[in-house]
């Protein structure tokens, strides 16, 4: 095995120096305000959201798992962008107003204000936890990469190790700016990486794109629909049931793609954190486009990357023992010219990198936000009360402790992550998998009136159940639960709104309850706003319902 070249390694080492640099002058820069630290002071223009967005979402996993998906499933696995357009309405036109009106630091600010303070609690709890194990896996990505392209020369706990060390040293020191300006820079090597990688692959197989397109046609890997064995002989209910425990098909993709984007792009604090940053909200939808674009690019060309990786593996003997989420970092180590196959590992850090300081600071905001703040000093966010600068430095200061001792758990747990499965089951789990409950909350509070707090609660908790049980169901050897690997977010949201909406008709409605719905709150004049604002702090400290 060929390996990394001292060039490559070289190219590596001068982008991971690179980044750690910017973090290093964001923080002489000094952010010691909690809105600079946790917002970038509501300040970003629309290319930093906008990139950010992306970045946040990409990580090294997906630089592998699209691959590996394409290389197992074939140009399927493409009908995931239409997650895309079919979210962008809800997301530019309900929810990015909804949080601008409300000017929180967190959505589940707002599920204080709709129930009670309990089910803020708990649905920031669902996201830290959630986004806990996602980033396991983020750090887990490249650390696979480092691993196979040096042929254990570097094994996969060292690897680990730097990867946690590294990325939670600028996520502390620089607060939100740093990390999305890191994201910027680290967009550019991750897209660079994935062009260069899609021309090499594209020239190296003989014939080029119809040598390609051929090869995948006659394996039947071009097919845009699944093929189901026994589908001809079932009746509907048994259709079903195929459709359910099939990993990949048309319809799983399309819907399991689309409330994963709602999901991530409405209620998850670590994307939505970036669009609270923008100067305004005419900002937030621009960024939020351009990520759009530049999402839609990302998968179409990863797909061109595992398409000619299968298509190539015809003339060249990779070894069998490879599983799918391996062939694309053997291929970088053995077959990329000198220099290229640095900047491709590079990508692959750079995509994890963005996506894991991202999650790192967004959960931080949440326990600083949500309950720290909340519950140590009785404010409704980070804003209220004209926290003095000193106290603003505390936060601040409490923060960088934070992010240092969850970037140590996150490495812990990373060493774990293998275990459950190739890098693409393991992407549409965890990247989805807890999103489906918690988009359903805020389903249940934005768009019915009737739901009280009882009902949410029990609501959220047994979705969040279910959706745990079809993701480990293998490991928890609970045949029942193992749906395709698509479906967990969609049977958390179902479980979650069908089972919260039921309860509210056992429990009734409280009378006389501000209507802080989507339309109420949408309803409310710019100085009833203001009334509201001035008076959180009171009203955070009274159990309200």
């Amino acid at each position: 095995m060929r390996g990394l070249h001292a060039i490559d390694w070289i190219v590596c080492a001068v982008y991971l120096l690179g980044i750690t640099g910017i973090g290093l002058f964001f923080y002489f820069r000094g952010a010691r305000s909690t809105k600079e630290y946790f917002l970038a002071g509501r300040s970003m223009g629309w290319l930093p959201v906008g990139l950010a967005l992306m970045a946040s979402l990409t990580s090294g996993i997906g630089y592998l798992a699209q691959p590996a998906g394409a290389v197992k499933y074939g140009l399927i696995t493409l009908w995931a962008l239409a997650g895309i357009p079919l979210s962008y309405p809800i997301v530019v036109w309900v929810f990015m107003p909804f949080y601008h009106r409300l000017q929180v630091y967190t959505p589940y600010e707002y599920l204080e204000k709709r129930f009670h303070v309990s089910v803020r609690a708990m649905t920031s709890a669902m996201f830290i936890v959630w986004r806990i194990t996602w980033m396991a896996a983020v750090i887990y990505a490249p650390s696979l990469v480092m691993s196979i392209v040096t042929d254990n020369k570097v094994p996969l706990k060292y690897s680990v190790i730097a990867m946690g060390v590294l990325s939670t040293t600028y996520a502390a020191l620089g607060g939100t700016k740093a990390v999305m300006w890191t994201d910027v820079a680290q967009f550019v090597v991750m897209f660079g990486g994935m062009i260069l990688a899609a021309v090499l692959i594209v020239a190296y197989v003989p014939g080029g794109l119809s040598e390609i397109w051929g090869t995948l046609h006659s394996t039947g890997r071009a097919r845009m629909t699944a093929n189901i064995p026994a589908w001809g002989e079932a009746d509907i209910f048994g259709r079903f049931k195929l459709y359910l425990y099939t990993d990949v098909t048309a319809a799983s993709l399309i819907i399991s793609a689309t409330v994963g984007k709602l999901g991530n792009y409405c209620v998850d604090q670590a994307l939505v954190q970036r669009y609270l940053s923008s100067r305004d909200l005419k900002t937030a939808r621009s960024g939020f486009l351009c990520n759009c674009f530049a999402y839609s690019f990302y998968i179409v060309i990863m797909a061109v990357v595992g398409a000619g990786l299968f298509a190539f593996a015809r003339y060249y003997d990779f070894p069998k023992t490879l599983r799918n989420d391996q062939v694309f970092p053997y291929f970088i180590a053995n077959v990329m010219p000198i220099g290229a196959a640095g900047l491709l590992v590079s990508g692959v850090y750079a995509a994890s990198m963005s996506c894991l300081t991202g999650g790192i600071n967004s959960v931080i905001t949440a326990l600083t936000n949500d309950f720290y703040n909340r519950f140590r000093f009785k404010r409704a966010n980070l804003d209220a009360g004209n926290l003095s600068a000193s106290e603003q430095r505390h936060h601040v200061w409490l923060a960088r402790i934070a992010t240092v001792v969850l970037g140590g758990i996150e490495t812990v747990a990373a060493l774990y992550v293998g275990k459950m499965g190739d890098i693409y089951e393991i992407a549409n789990k965890l990247i989805n998998g807890f999103i489906g409950p918690l988009f359903g909350i805020f389903v249940l509070a934005m768009f019915t009136r009737r739901v009280q707090t009882l009902s949410v609660v029990s609501a959220g908790l047994v979705g969040s159940v279910v959706a745990g049980l079809t993701i480990f169901s293998k490991q928890l050897g609970l045949p029942l639960f193992q749906v395709g690997f698509q479906w967990p977010s969609v049977v958390g949201l179902i479980v979650t709104v069908v089972i919260g909406y039921t309860l509210s008709f056992v429990i009734p409605e409280k009378a006389g309850k501000d209507n802080w719905t989507f339309r109420g709150v949408m309803n409310r004049t710019e100085a009833a706003k203001s009334g509201d604002q001035a008076g959180d702090e009171v009203a955070a400290g009274v159990n309200r319902r």
